[in-house]
């Protein structure tokens, strides 16, 4: 083969490459649009609807607002909610079954749960008007008379709390991420102080704000007394 043939086989494979390259680019760049897309934290739906496009966080939540006779405050009402996981549901049903089963009692469903008693620890996690993690103040749990973060009554009363944990970032003081808490307060004399952490905050609805919990929150923050109450009202 002659050096011209050579270099005419080089050039056509690196072409080649090349074009192949370009291709690979050029798919994995309209991928990357098509599967990730830019967040822009608002939905046009109400709160309630939200719930519904979400099933695989949100199906029993959905469910449980139903129940609990709450549905037209999630879609009318100017809210904040801050929503508990189906993973949530799921833990404090799956101890109130194995409690159950060996009590030798039957397994309950969720509609098995009185719609009062889901109202009295859903609506802790309703608030009327609409607060942003930019509107809640700083809470710190070893400054409370500095950063007290803000009691507030929930949709029925039940005073629960809200605050913002500053984080550090690079030894720089109070400029990392900020975390919103949800916490359970109830009685200002003798607080609960139960956490709940939020996972996802600020989704602007068409009539509110919802914010996530993670997965490690207890539902009602005291699942034992939920367990408790439900099984009061089966007896």
């Amino acid at each position: 083969m002659s050096k011209a043939q050579l270099l005419r086989g080089k050039t056509g494979i690196l072409g080649l490459l090349v074009l192949l390259a370009a291709v690979s680019f050029s798919a994995c760049k309209k991928d990357y649009y098509h599967d990730s897309g830019l967040q822009s934290g608002k939905y046009a739906g109400s709160s309630f609807e939200y719930l519904q496009s979400k099933p695989y966080f949100f199906d029993s939540i959905a469910t449980i607002v139903q129940l609990a006779g709450l549905e037209k405050v999630l879609r009318d009402s100017s809210v904040t909610f801050f929503a508990p996981t189906d993973h949530t549901v799921k833990q404090v049903m799956d101890d109130i079954n194995r409690s159950r089963y060996e009590n030798f009692q039957d397994s309950v469903t969720l509609a098995d749960v009185p719609g009062e008693v889901w109202q009295k620890y859903l609506s802790r996690y309703i608030f009327r008007d609409k607060y942003m993690l930019k509107d809640v103040p700083r809470f710190l749990y070893s400054q409370q008379d500095l950063y007290p973060g803000m009691n507030l009554e929930s949709w029925q009363g039940y005073v629960m709390k809200l605050g913002v944990l500053f984080s550090d970032y690079n030894g720089t003081r109070d400029v990392g991420p900020r975390k919103l808490l949800l916490i359970d307060v109830g009685s200002l004399e003798t607080p609960n102080n139960i956490v709940g952490n939020v996972a996802s905050s600020d989704m602007q609805t068409r009539n509110g704000i919802v914010h996530v919990l993670d997965d490690e929150h207890s539902f009602g923050f005291d699942s034992r007394s939920f367990s408790r109450l439900v099984e009061e009202y089966l007896k």
